[in-house]
C-alpha cells in the first residue's frame, strides 16, 4: 500500500492540473463528529450483538434509541453551526440529496461486499464447521487480478462515456450490474471459475459506480461545493460500509460455529451474505430512480478547472 499511494502522489503531482478554485480554512464540526460517529458506533454495534442479547432486549433497544437520539441531535447542530459536515443549503437541493443518497448505498455496499467475498475465498474447509474455500493470500491474488483489471478498464470506459452519457444511467447500469454478478455468485461460488465469472460481471459494474460517483458530485454542485460534496458523499459511503458489513458478519455467523474463539461460517453463511449484498445493491439501483435530470459533465459548471 506504502508503494501504490506513493505512485499514485507521483501519477497526481505529473498530470492533475491545478484548481483555480479555492477556499478558505474551515473549522471541524467537532461537535457533529462526536454525535454523528456516536450514533453510528452505537446503531453498528448494537447490530453485531443484536443475536447475543436478543432482538428484543432491553440493551438492544437502548442502543437503537441512544443512536436515533444522537442522529436526530446531529441533524440539529448541522442547520446551528458554521461550517457543518453536511451543509444544509447543499444537501437541502434535490439534485443533490438524492445524488449523495443513491451513490452512498450503491458504493458503500460495493465497499463492504469484500467482508463476504474474502471470508469464503480465504477461510478453511472443515467439514461440518468451516465452508471456506481456503485459499492463500496470493493464490486469491492471482485468481482475481481478472478481477481487478475490469474494474480499472469498466472505470476509464465510464470517464469517457460520461461526457456524453446521462449519469443517472451509467450509475444505475453499474449498481445493475454488481446485482447480477452477486446474483449468480450466490449460487455459483465453489471454484476458482465460478469466483472470476462473478467477479468479471460484478467488477464491470463496480468500476462503473466507483467512477461516476465523484461526476456526478461535480455535476450537481458549484465549484465552491465540490469539496464538501464529495466530502459529504465519501461520510456517507463510509457510514453504508460500515452498516452493511456489519449486517453481512450477523448473516453469516446465523450459519456456522465459533471453535476456539474463532467464527467459522458454513456455505449457506456465505451464501445469505452474498444476498444481502445484492439487496443492497438492488436498493441502491433503485435509489437512482430518484435522481433529476442534471447537466452533463461537459455542461457542469467547472470554469477553469476543466
Amino acid at each position: 500500500m506504502a508503494v501504490s499511494t506513493a505512485v499514485s502522489f507521483v501519477l497526481v503531482a505529473a498530470f492533475v492540473p491545478e484548481s483555480p478554485v479555492r477556499e478558505a480554512g474551515g473549522r471541524m464540526d467537532w461537535v457533529g463528529g462526536v454525535l454523528l460517529g456516536g450514533g453510528i458506533t452505537a446503531l453498528v454495534y448494537a447490530v453485531g450483538q443484536g443475536s447475543h442479547w436478543g432482538w428484543d432486549s432491553a440493551e438492544f433497544a437502548a442502543y437503537v434509541a441512544g443512536a436515533l437520539i444522537a442522529l436526530i441531535a446531529f441533524v440539529l447542530v448541522e442547520r446551528r453551526v458554521a461550517e457543518p459536515l453536511f451543509p444544509p443549503a447543499m444537501t437541502r437541493r434535490r439534485p443533490v440529496w438524492t445524488v449523495l443518497l443513491a451513490a452512498s448505498v450503491a458504493a458503500g455496499s460495493l465497499s463492504a461486499v469484500g467482508v463476504v467475498i474474502q471470508m469464503l475465498i480465504l477461510m478453511p474447509k472443515i467439514p461440518g464447521v468451516s465452508e471456506g474455500l481456503g485459499w492463500s493470500g496470493t493464490h486469491n491474488a492471482i485468481v482475481t487480478s481478472p478481477i481487478s483489471a475490469m474494474i480499472i478498464v469498466a472505470a476509464v470506459g465510464t470517464g469517457v462515456l460520461a461526457r456524453r452519457t446521462d449519469a443517472r444511467i451509467l450509475l444505475g447500469t453499474g449498481s445493475a450490474l454488481t446485482v447480477l454478478g452477486y446474483g449468480i455468485g450466490t449460487q455459483l461460488h465453489h471454484s476458482a471459475p465460478q469466483i472470476v465469472g462473478m467477479g468479471l460481471i460484478a467488477g464491470l459494474g463496480t468500476g462503473m459506480v466507483m467512477a461516476i460517483v465523484p461526476i456526478m458530485i461535480i455535476e450537481v454542485v458549484t465549484p465552491e461545493e465540490q469539496a464538501l460534496g464529495n466530502g459529504a458523499q465519501t461520510l456517507g459511503q463510509g457510514v453504508a460500509q460500515i452498516v452493511v458489513s456489519q449486517l453481512a458478519f450477523v448473516v453469516m455467523a446465523q450459519h456456522g460455529a465459533i471453535m476456539h474463539g474463532t467464527q467459522f461460517y458454513l456455505d449457506t453463511g456465505f451464501t445469505n451474505g452474498l444476498w444481502l449484498v445484492v439487496g443492497c445493491c438492488a436498493l441502491g439501483t433503485l435509489l437512482v430512480l430518484l435522481i433529476p435530470r442534471s447537466k452533463r459533465l461537459d455542461e457542469a459548471e467547472v470554469g477553469q478547472a476543466a
